[in-house]
């Protein structure tokens, strides 16, 4: 039996297991302060670049549910993939340690570090999770409580990478039936196989906005392209709108939309916003607007003078509403 944990409470010298990454160290590390696991010193485990975040929310979910049931190999092994199928994956060590070092390591007490791997006997020697990472750190606390008996022999399967599937899209797809959300999507690495839709999705994780908002901006004049459809896009299901034609033009347009509201007076948190993005898409279509007109509107816009000229919708703007608002900016300018 090989302890799952490794550090200052358990040490063996069973094979290492490693986790995949999907960002470098320093952006993990701020992801995981959102999550609310924070940095530590001991090894419990590995990951590789193109997986899911670690989620506290799942861990704690797992931790749950294998403390009143115990791990149950029926309801799914522990996946891994090991040897040739890591190959061009960064590989990370993974800690799970106290947050605070006064009190055991315990569900409510617990934080993670990674450590890149960049020995090659030991990246040889490495297995990593492809699904079941959440349930491992689970695991590595209850034993650490002693409250649990980690066995790889019978909680582990090893499986192979499809030839013809990217270790991206096989950790995609073997989980598909705890589904991927968007951000999982977007922090992939997967292509969608379209370079503009490619560019679109990059430009959404650069700046951290809503897909909506962005998809708005980068089909003007386009049907509209919806999260779903990327999502299917990368695991290889072509569903592209019939008439979504995107190209060098749409890109350098939303380019510029997007730079104008960036230097608009408004804040991130008023124009981040897909139905904003929406009337202004309706209002493209039905003015015909030249983009030198459509920055000039933005560079009019703030969140005090938005209704100042005009009726305040009651409730929420609709993107009918935003449509509205944008043709009266459109005739002030075109009048002066």
């Amino acid at each position: 039996m090989a302890s799952i944990l490794r550090g200052r409470r358990n040490r063996t010298n069973s094979s290492p297991f490693y986790f995949f990454l999907k960002s470098s160290p320093l952006q993990y590390n701020l992801k995981l302060e959102r999550t609310s696991l924070k940095t530590a010193r001991q090894k419990c485990s590995n990951i590789y670049e193109s997986n899911r975040d670690i989620v506290t929310e799942n861990v704690v979910k797992c931790y749950s549910m294998i403390s009143k049931y115990g791990f149950q190999p029926s309801m799914g092994k522990i996946k891994m993939v090991e040897g040739d199928d890591l190959k061009g994956e960064k590989l990370y060590k993974v800690s799970v340690i106290p947050k605070r070092n006064d009190k055991p390591l315990s569900i409510t007490n617990f934080m993670v570090e990674t450590e890149e791997v960049t020995n090659e006997e030991e990246r040889k020697k490495a297995k990593s999770p492809v699904d079941g990472q959440h349930r491992l750190i689970a695991m590595g606390i209850l034993e650490s409580e002693g409250k649990f008996t980690f066995d790889e022999s019978s909680m582990v399967e090893i499986v192979k990478l499809p030839e013809e599937m990217s270790l991206p899209l096989f950790t995609a797809s073997i989980n598909n039936g705890k589904p991927w959300n968007y951000k999982d999507f977007n922090g992939s690495g997967l292509s969608t196989g379209n370079a503009q839709i490619d560019y679109i999705e990059r430009i959404i994780g650069d700046y951290d906005l809503k897909p909506e908002f962005v998809y708005g901006l980068y089909t003007m004049g386009q049907p509209e392209l919806k999260a779903n459809v990327v999502k299917d896009l990368k695991v290889g299901i072509d569903r592209l709108p019939k008439n979504l034609r995107l190209s060098e033009d749409t890109q350098s347009m939303g380019d510029e939309l997007l730079q104008a509201f960036k230097a608009s007076k408004m804040s991130e948190k008023t124009f981040n916003n897909g139905r904003l993005a929406k009337g202004l898409k309706q209002f493209f279509k039905d003015k015909n607007p030249t983009i030198e007109q459509m920055v000039a509107i933005i560079e009019a816009m703030n969140k005090d003078v938005w209704h100042a000229n005009y009726p305040k919708p009651k409730g929420s703007p609709e993107a009918k509403n935003y449509a509205e608002n944008f043709a009266e900016y459109y005739e002030d300018i075109l009048s002066k």
